[in-house]
């Protein structure tokens, strides 16, 4: 069966600054379609081989040299997410500029001769906060999130629709490179949370889909209704090919997410796959008939500011292909030597129906397509051990968990072999004496604040950060006064917190909560919830303040096991000293005086800095500013936080992110064994902090706000160069 869509727009959808150029898009406008081999541009099957990078956790001058890399090596597709969260921070209040112009982006691409995968969500899960849903949707009257209810879809099908006529100039059928849509993700993770409600909640999705007259195929991956093509998700889609054919024998092999790596959270290691294994995975996939893979993630980049979902580090690596600061890959090279050898066979692989396996052993078949002139076999290995194998009457190695390519008989590309010359090490050099001051000023407690900067909630019972907040700061402040009858040793408990408290007792600090956290939690009820602390107290009344620190929305039901819209932060339960309940009432302070008067920014020159101190050292509530030239040697460039501990980091008045220096002691992910590995174990999670090039000026400025205390005389500007191998 062959799917072809074509759209005649009117004239309003373009925006009024894209006018200009207008008969060109309708000069180059192609159709789109797909059959059940591939799909189809200008109604030929296409090999599609795409790479996700996501526009805002890059910056607008990295985009070039991303494309072109990507093209370079053997890409003809980008892949991005659409991050409603960002655009619309504000309900009502649109962003489309720096590194959110997502209609630049897509035009990059274009540039470079790349297609676009629009993954329009809006939820789209990707580690970033809220799952990229916008956080004002918790204030809307009787919100549910991704299910059958109204204010949700209401809410949704706005911003959709806005989003779609603002990029519909861009649609391959008005002459740009975007070639699918997808709407919705990964929604099997929660179908049975929701029952008849999700599926009739899905089943509107794809109708919205529809509405929306796109021009081009839909894509839902991990859980799909009628009128879009069901993708796959994971480390290898070979195995799920069977299934996919017998449930839509209409539809491409499409693998939406070939993950490179994983994601890192604070007080993990850092994760790698390896780059033969990701090239095993993707020989194997098209071996078998996939005709469609979208690296997940080709280039991961930076979470910026506070975008960054729970635990999530600011770093968004991923261990993927194009490093975080967009620089070529031992993954990249070897993966790049693939991509030649499928496209130079592209018309080989399909034009052919998909071939049939033919065993060679227990765990090991071979896939052949041929044609007049030539012949493309895969022989593939999917055992964890090498063996030999008859092919052709002669024998064969094969590595473990591996692919061989063979042209004619012959070898031309081994998935398990990486040459010398696409080996890549890259090491952070510190750039010495280029900080040439450091001045710090103190955030006082809550009772300290000037009066006109206080915004106090005062109640007989603790509530809930959030509410207080709406997610516009990380920081809320919690204050109770108890008294102890004697001198004692004692465990204060708190009883319903999220995520990170530091506690104070009459203004001097006591504890921090443990690490590591746990991503998903589950019930709020459950332990997870609950932070207990030893601490030692004279006889007499005391004042508890608790600040309460977020780590990032989470990104998923299933992390809380409830529905997003109950997501919370800080405190709601109780706090209990020793089997007593502390009593209200609880004066609670969102935020930092130092973020309401932007201590980071313009207010900064107002600020009485005083110079570096050892006194000042290792003391918790500082903001550090460091200033510096800009750098002469060669980027990329990041900074060393390894001698902080835990805050934020401004360069420029730019937020470059949340930094924690917790140690990677976190137990790896027991169903990723042998897939991914782990890498710095009880190092930092993330020590450097990426500086984008685009952000520095002649002379700079770093400013940290460190929470627990740390030496900024001992941060350093660093380079990531590529080094020589020995």
């Amino acid at each position: 069966m062959f799917h072809q869509y074509t759209y005649t727009f009117p004239d309003h959808y373009f925006p009024d600054h894209y006018r200009e150029g207008f008969c060109v898009f309708m000069e180059i406008s192609s159709t789109v379609g797909y059959d059940s081999r591939a799909v189809l541009i200008h109604g030929q099957r296409t090999l599609l081989l795409s790479g996700a990078i996501h526009y805002a956790r890059s910056t607008p001058a990295m985009w070039p040299e991303l494309m072109r890399q990507s093209k370079e090596a053997g890409l003809n597709t980008i892949e991005t997410y659409v991050f409603w969260n960002l655009h619309e921070r504000e309900r009502g209040v649109f962003d489309f500029s720096e590194r959110l112009d997502l209609f630049r982006f897509c035009e990059v691409a274009e540039q470079y001769g790349l297609y676009v995968i629009l993954r329009i969500g809006p939820y789209v899960c990707a580690e970033i906060n809220y799952g990229g849903l916008p956080t004002w949707l918790r204030d809307v009257p009787d919100m549910a999130i991704r299910t059958y209810n109204q204010p949700f879809m209401r809410e949704k099908e706005r911003w959709v629709r806005f989003l779609v006529d603002y990029m519909r100039p861009l649609l391959a059928p008005n002459g740009g490179p975007i070639i699918l849509a997808q709407l919705e993700n990964e929604y099997e993770n929660i179908a049975n949370r929701y029952g008849a409600d999700g599926q009739h909640y899905l089943r509107w999705v794809s109708e919205l889909g529809q509405s929306l007259n796109l021009g081009i195929p839909l894509v839902m991956c991990e859980g799909a209704t009628a009128g879009a093509i069901e993708t796959m998700n994971g480390y290898y889609a070979h195995s799920m090919l069977e299934q996919h054919t017998f449930q839509h024998p209409d539809q491409p092999a499409l693998w939406t997410e070939n993950w490179t790596g994983w994601y890192d959270t604070y007080g993990y290691p850092h994760h790698i796959r390896t780059p033969q294994d990701v090239a095993y995975a993707v020989a194997r996939f098209v071996a078998a008939g996939g005709t469609g893979v979208n690296y997940y993630m080709w280039h991961g980049g930076t979470n910026f500011g506070r975008e960054a979902m729970y635990l999530q580090t600011t770093s968004y690596d991923f261990n993927a292909p194009l490093d975080e600061f967009g620089q070529p890959t031992t993954k990249l090279r070897h993966l790049a030597h693939l991509h030649q050898i499928l496209t130079d066979y592209a018309e080989l692989l399909l034009t052919n129906e998909r071939a049939q396996p033919q065993s060679l052993g227990e765990m090991q078949v071979a896939y052949t397509y041929a044609s007049e002139h030539y012949t493309l076999t895969f022989l593939c290995n999917d055992a964890p051990l090498p063996t030999n194998c008859t092919w052709n009457e002669e024998q064969v190695s094969l590595p473990a968990h591996s692919v061989l390519l063979l042209v004619n008989g012959r070898l031309a590309f081994n998935t398990s072999d990486i040459a010398t010359t696409h080996v890549v090490q890259r090491d952070a050099q510190p750039l010495e004496q280029l900080i040439s001051e450091v001045v710090w000023s103190a955030e006082p407690l809550p009772s300290a604040w000037p009066t006109a900067l206080r915004s106090i909630v005062t109640a007989d019972k603790p509530r809930e950060q959030l509410a207080l907040t709406h997610d516009n700061t990380d920081y809320c402040w919690y204050s109770i006064t108890f008294s102890t009858l004697a001198d004692e040793e004692g465990i204060l408990s708190l009883i319903g917190f999220a995520d990170v408290a530091h506690i104070f007792i009459d203004g001097q600090f006591y504890a921090t909560t443990p690490t590591p956290l746990i991503e998903n939690r589950g019930s709020f009820d459950g332990s997870a919830f609950t932070q207990s602390f030893s601490l030692s107290l004279a006889a007499g009344e005391h004042e508890l303040t608790i600040l309460s620190c977020a780590m990032g929305l989470i990104k998923g039901d299933w992390m809380i096991n409830a529905n997003m819209v109950q997501e919370r932060k800080g405190l709601w339960g109780h706090a209990r000293w020793n089997s007593t309940v502390l009593e209200g009432p609880w004066s609670m302070q969102p935020g930092l005086v130092g973020e309401q008067t932007a201590f980071f920014a313009a207010g900064g020159a107002l600020v009485d800095w005083q110079l570096a101190s050892v006194e000042a050292f290792e003391k918790p509530l500082r903001w550090w500013r460091l200033t510096f030239e800009r750098p002469q040697t060669a980027g990329p460039y990041a900074v060393d936080l390894g001698s902080m501990q835990k805050g934020m980091a401004w360069l420029n008045g730019r937020c470059i992110g949340r930094y924690w220096l917790a140690a990677a002691t976190g137990e790896h992910e027991s169903w990723q064994k042998n897939i991914i590995f782990a890498q710095g174990t009880d190092d930092p999670t993330q020590r450097y902090y990426h500086l984008p090039y685009e952000w520095l000026q002649d002379k700079n400025t770093l400013v940290l706000f460190e929470e627990l205390g740390g030496d900024p005389t001992s941060v350093s500007i660093c380079t990531v160069p590529e080094t020589e191998i020995n």
